[in-house]
């Protein structure tokens, strides 16, 4: 049996090596009725990915860096949540379906170059962790993705005309059209 002393050193240890990841590890026991399956693409990467897994978790996070700035982030857990909850949704449905990622991870820089929203939740917060994501669907209209995003109630919705949906996790659901 270990003992407190020890185990407080081991639980120093792993969250000093891999932020982010034990809480990954954490929210994925304590919410085992949501799948944890994404199946992403970005440029030229694709891949299926349990993120409920440390190994899975860092992928994701990879996928969903900052590609313009190189700098690799934490997503939050609900934001991968919700993203896996409609990919099973649509293929209960019969439409598996990838997301191609547009954005995740933003640096500040980034997001001046992209739009420069002051408060925007693609920025990370102090320990890295960032709440939203751009995506798009190749055989889903964006509109309905939107409106699926939007019947999950975690945060913010973004219906775009260029063909892609923002989602975040903001904690109140919003959302809002442009161009």
């Amino acid at each position: 049996m270990i003992g407190r002393r020890d185990f407080c050193k081991a639980f120093a240890t792993a969250a000093a090596l891999a932020p982010g990841v034990a809480l990954a590890i954490a929210n994925a026991q304590s919410a085992s009725a949501v799948p944890t399956l994404l199946w992403v693409r970005r440029g030229g990467d694709e891949a299926t990915i349990d993120y409920s897994t440390d190994e899975g978790f860092r992928a994701i996070a990879w996928m969903m860096r900052d590609v313009r700035a190189g700098v690799i982030g934490i997503p939050d857990w609900r934001l991968l949540q919700q993203w896996s909850w409609m990919q099973a949704w649509l293929a209960a449905y019969g439409h598996h379906v990838k997301f191609d990622i547009h954005s995740g991870l933003r640096t500040k820089t980034t997001n001046d170059y992209n739009e420069g929203v002051l408060n925007s939740y693609h920025l990370p917060d102090a320990g890295m962790v960032f709440r939203a994501g751009d995506f798009s669907a190749p055989t889903i209209p964006s509109e309905y993705m939107g409106r699926l995003a939007y019947l999950s109630q975690q945060g913010g919705v973004g219906f775009y005309t260029r063909d892609f949906t923002h989602t975040d996790v903001r904690g109140r659901v919003v959302a809002w059209r442009a161009r």
